[in-house]
């Protein structure tokens, strides 16, 4: 579940073990404030992940029973989620996708008699689907406003590591153009990255503080992933900020007039892209390189010249290792592939590629359960009548494209970011239609006109 690659310095415990205690202590407040069971849990779940990884020199050693820590701790919690979710909610339609891919998982295991693989790719995709159903049982328990703002607490401890990396110049340097990333000690910057996206995916959503506040949160967010350094990130976040930012200022004004205003937002936004993309063009120069060459790169690894594999951090080169490698297997690794995590002990790297990733582990059917899994779930968010569609689905392809130059379901952080949007996706799609009461005008009261004779009064008591 962890297996761990071009790891990053850790902070140092002087200063590691400290902060941590810091940060277990103030989350006791939002633990005693939460009065709710699941939203304690989503805390929780996401809590542990992340501090865990912060000790990833002793987390990711192995326990007595082979797992690493942090794999055995993620088991457990896994496992102390499906005994408080509703199992009702297991059933939902909406995660009969899920089922479907990890079905798939098992099939390519079983065929290829791998059935450790299975066990821990399924823990995965396991983990997927409890995020899912927590955050939208915690968002149906405590509302938007509350789940949301109860979630950020989760992210104190990568800020404040973050932080601390940047003033004591803790930082990973493995890029070849020789730029650094402050990722706060944590293992990996893809990680350390996807978990700052998690927070701006969820900030995104909550409504029940100042606008001042989110926005100082999401540009806190911002500044993280740049100073995190991984470009995938950058790029793939960037539909989600757009919409984001351009949607919080046009909602600020009447219905009639947000058109203009969109247009206005328009002009004013796409420069500032345009200045970004300028400030930021020597970090993805070879990105430019790789589309101009693009048919010069569809071939085999072995054709390759060395500065073609270099390109992307050589993405295209291992994407045409793994594709070339199944081609080159039979009938049945086309259907079902070489079985989960096959690649380790093979290929030097992960596919950096969740689609080439499903292609060589799972084959076909896993690259089909796998759309079907995404292209559900953007289907539902797209059906959302009343709710934040436009972020929704901006969320979901944000997420996309950040599968196609990393393998965020490959990690626990990625599964925990689309659990979080897809439970979000549930929320908003399943929750009732909101009704609005309109004021009914006063009945009026015509008086009885008063009786004043007395054979009047008397012929009346006699009727009753």
């Amino acid at each position: 579940m962890d297996v761990a690659q071009d790891l990053g310095a850790s902070m140092p415990a002087w200063l590691l073990y400290p902060v941590t205690l810091m940060v277990i202590l103030m989350l006791i407040y939002p633990f005693y404030r939460a009065r709710s069971v699941i939203g304690g849990f989503a805390l929780f779940a996401l809590c542990f992940r992340y501090i865990a990884n912060a000790h990833h020199a002793i987390t990711f050693k192995a326990s007595p029973l082979g797992l690493s820590w942090n794999a055995l701790g993620s088991s457990a919690v896994f496992l102390v989620g499906l005994l408080l979710i509703k199992k009702r909610h297991l059933l939902l339609k909406q995660m009969m996708p899920v089922y479907c891919f990890i079905a798939v998982i098992v099939v390519s295991g079983m065929a290829n008699h791998d059935v450790h693989g299975i066990v821990d790719v399924v823990v995965k995709y396991g983990y997927l689907g409890l995020i899912t159903i927590v955050v939208y049982e915690g968002l149906d328990d405590l509302g938007e406003n509350r789940m949301a703002v109860l979630l950020l607490w989760a992210f104190v401890m990568p800020f404040v590591l973050q932080a601390l990396s940047v003033i004591f110049g803790v930082i990973k340097a493995s890029e070849s153009d020789g730029s650094v990333s402050y990722i706060g000690g944590y293992n990996h910057e893809a990680a350390f990255s996807i978990v700052l996206m998690t927070c701006f995916v969820i900030a995104c959503f909550t409504t029940g503080i100042r606008p001042i506040l989110r926005g100082a949160i999401l540009c806190i967010c911002l500044v993280g992933i740049l100073l995190a350094n991984y470009r995938t990130a950058i790029l793939a976040l960037a539909p989600l900020a757009i919409i984001q930012f351009n949607m919080d200022v046009i909602g600020r004004f009447p219905r009639q007039q947000r058109s203009i205003v969109a247009v206005g937002v328009l002009l004013i936004s796409l420069p500032a892209f345009l200045a970004v993309a300028w400030l930021l063009r020597d970090r993805f120069q070879d990105i430019s390189v790789a589309l101009s060459s693009l048919d010069d790169l569809i071939k085999r690894p072995a054709e390759y010249s060395y500065e073609e594999s270099r390109l992307l951090s050589g993405r295209p080169y291992i994407w045409s290792s793994y594709i070339s490698a199944y081609m080159d297997g039979g009938t049945l690794n086309h259907l079902v592939g070489f079985g989960p995590d096959a690649w380790i002990g093979v290929f030097v790297a992960y596919a950096h590629n969740t689609l080439v990733s499903a292609l060589y582990e799972y084959g076909i059917f896993g690259v089909c359960a796998l759309l079907y899994l995404w292209g559900a779930m953007l289907y539902t968010a797209l059906r959302v009548k009343h709710g934040p569609r436009g972020k929704l689905v901006a969320a979901h392809v944000s997420f996309f494209l950040l599968n196609m130059a990393t393998m965020p379901q490959w990690m626990l952080e990625g599964d925990i970011r689309y659990g979080v949007i897809c439970g979000y996706t549930l929320y908003f799609y399943l929750r009732p239609v909101p009704t609005t009461v309109t004021a009914q005008p006063m009945p009026t009261i015509t008086p009885v006109p008063e009786m004043r004779t007395s054979r009047g009064m008397l012929a009346i008591d006699r009727k009753r």
